[in-house]
């Protein structure tokens, strides 16, 4: 027998199904438990940053459980009090958790129930304080913990709601203590425990304060970088002065429009537009002048425009007008409505004075794929026509 009649295939093929099988194995494990995962915490992702927050007092409480059940094992607590007290307080965080999963608190101004759920918890705390004994010391480090929780998440006056609580739930649970002391307790022990908590919930209270201010500084800040953002972004795009975008976004639109229109089939309109005699409005009524006329001009034709049309400066007295999903007909008559519209304006420069202006256009139709520096040639030269035929009139090119 040679070596080319060994069962060598077979060998071969048995670890790559096996290794198939493994990764089909994982997939299906993945898959579990990312159904798992959206059955408990749904599968919106604020929903599941909500529920994981509220899973997590769940853990918190469930230790808290098992420390006053090993304190009971120990004869530490009040026995007949620890299984009504692990009733009621899991039995309250679970209820906690499925009505946020419930979905019936996403209207309400804090869905997560932060403030709700804290109050439960130190209520539990407190009524834990009072069943623990000799060992009720150890739910303080839990009260610091339960009251960190609100650091980060709550408003100032809600952390000062839930310090109130505090010390009405424990002054009562201390009040208590001294009436029914612990035989092993030292004289004046409650009055200590009684300061730590109140030296505690005081700090957490500033401690908050502190951390909103600076929550509200780094939400100004934002705000105010969004908005200088935003100015750069429309100083980069914008004429300042006509309020019309600049050449450069002229070129990044008329480029956009002309892949959409190869794309959809169908065509735009490019019309060039010049102030006509601008050069004498500014030299006898001065530059001021000269600015008012161009705002206004900006002015007039954006009202005649839809709402898809765009119109910038081209340079100077000069203005491009892209018209898309148009063709040379529609073009026209939204040019004589500019024009007409511009040559019934009047601007006031001064002293009682106004002025009239009026404005030439050359108009082309671009189809889809055709070059855009071909487009505004054909209008720049019906625009020399028009102004070569008495100006304050629109050619087609």
């Amino acid at each position: 027998m040679s070596m080319h009649d060994l069962p060598v295939a077979a060998d071969q093929g048995a670890p790559t199904d096996g290794r198939a099988g493994m990764r089909t194995l994982h997939e299906g494990d993945d898959s579990l438990l990312i159904r798992i995962k959206n059955l408990l915490l749904s599968r919106d992702i604020r929903q599941q940053i909500r529920l994981a927050q509220a899973g997590l007092a769940n853990l918190l409480m469930l230790a808290c459980v098992g420390m006053l059940h090993w304190l009971d094992a120990a004869g530490a607590t009040n026995h007949p009090y620890v299984w009504p007290w692990t009733l009621s307080a899991v039995g309250g965080m679970v209820a906690v958790f499925a009505l946020i999963r419930s979905g019936r608190v996403m209207h309400w101004r804090d869905p997560s129930l932060t403030l709700q759920q804290m109050l439960y918890a130190i209520l539990c705390s407190a009524l834990a304080y009072c069943i623990t004994g000799s060992a009720r010391a150890t739910v303080i480090p839990i009260l610091a913990v339960v009251l960190m929780f609100g650091m980060f998440g709550m408003t100032l006056r809600q952390v000062t709601i839930v310090g109130i609580f505090t010390l009405m739930c424990f002054g009562a649970a201390g009040a208590y203590w001294m009436e029914h002391p612990h035989p092993s307790d030292a004289p004046g022990v409650e009055v200590a425990h009684l300061m730590i908590i109140t030296i505690m919930v005081a700090g957490v209270v500033l401690l908050t304060g502190r951390l909103h201010g600076m929550r509200e500084r780094s939400r100004r800040q934002k705000a105010a970088l969004s908005t200088a953002l935003e100015r750069i972004r429309e100083l980069a795009t914008r004429d300042e002065l006509t309020g019309c975008f600049n050449r450069r976004a002229m070129l990044e639109r008329m480029a956009e429009e002309s892949l959409r229109c190869v794309r959809n089939s169908t065509s735009m309109c490019l019309v060039l537009l010049d102030l006509d005699h601008f050069k004498r409005i500014n030299d006898v009524h001065g530059h001021a002048a000269g600015d008012l006329v161009l705002r206004g001009f900006a002015e007039a034709a954006r009202s005649q425009l839809r709402a898809t049309d765009v119109l910038g400066r081209w340079g100077g007295e000069e203005f491009l007008l892209m018209l898309p999903v148009c063709d040379i007909d529609h073009a026209r008559q939204c040019v004589t409505r500019v024009l007409n519209r511009l040559s019934s304006s009047r601007f006031e420069v001064g002293e009682g004075a106004t002025l009239m202006a009026t404005c030439s256009a050359g108009v082309t139709q671009c189809d889809g794929g055709e070059s855009i520096v071909a487009a505004i040639e054909r209008a720049d030269k019906a625009l020399y026509r028009a102004k070569a035929e008495g100006r304050n009139r629109l050619i087609c090119g």
